[in-house]
């Protein structure tokens, strides 16, 4: 086993396409190459977490913001995020208070977020981050490369950046929030990696329309051995 350890869903991808990566880290996925969700008992890390890994990284969630944001809802609706008041309303959706997205969001992520605290405790004593999940796309790069989005894209189109911005921006605050909570350092995405539309930068576009690409992922490792050796979150 390698001195870092990296748990988490398929936005890991990105970090594990980087060859430097996979000298340095083992990791854990939460999907199949199908695409299915493997179960796992958190139990069933005691081994990984009797390991010489001193730093345990966590890339949970990110797909929630995507299932629920990403595409134009039936009933149009919008928000105002108290902390980011320059972001455009959408005057023709029905605006809904802050704290009823947050709950929602908040319901969604229920399992990821008990499951990161079960997995934070059985690794107790080690160094633990969670990585912010990437940015959401441009809208017409999803547009573009919508994979098994294909037949909803054409059905609903893709919701405003605006709009998709901030309910990944609310997403992040969630996981952030819980990951003080826990004692886990959460790492935001890296600077310089979004356009001005709060979307995922052109040089960090994979062909597909929720994921980033290697590029990306070089990114997170230079972020990851820097605070293994001691530098303040971000």
């Amino acid at each position: 086993m390698k001195a870092i350890l990296v748990i988490g869903h398929s936005h890991m991808n990105a970090l594990r396409a980087v060859p430097d990566a996979l000298q340095t880290c083992d990791f854990m996925p939460f999907t199949e190459a199908g695409g299915a969700y493997q179960t796992r008992a958190p139990a069933e890390f005691a081994a990984l977490a009797a390991g010489p890994a001193d730093t345990v990284v966590f890339m949970m969630g990110g797909k929630t913001h995507i299932t629920l944001g990403m595409l134009n809802p039936p009933e149009p609706f919008d928000f105002y995020l108290p902390e980011h008041t320059d972001l455009p309303i959408n005057p023709a959706a029905r605006l809904l208070p802050v704290d009823l997205v947050r709950l929602l969001l908040t319901r969604h992520l229920k399992h990821d977020l008990d499951y990161m605290g079960q997995l934070s405790a059985v690794f107790k004593g080690r160094r633990q981050l969670h990585i912010e999940p990437p940015p959401p796309l441009p809208s017409a790069y999803i547009a573009q490369h919508p994979s098994g989005f294909a037949e909803r894209v054409r059905e609903r189109g893709v919701a405003p950046a605006a709009f998709r911005h901030k309910f990944w921006l609310l997403h992040s605050a969630i996981l952030r929030d819980h990951c003080a909570a826990l004692g886990i350092d959460f790492v935001a995405r890296p600077a310089g990696a979004q356009d001005a539309d709060g979307c995922l930068a052109a040089p960090y576009l994979r062909q597909d329309p929720t994921h980033a690409n290697a590029a990306y992922g070089a990114l997170l490792l230079d972020q990851i051995l820097s605070l293994r050796q001691g530098a303040p979150c971000p």
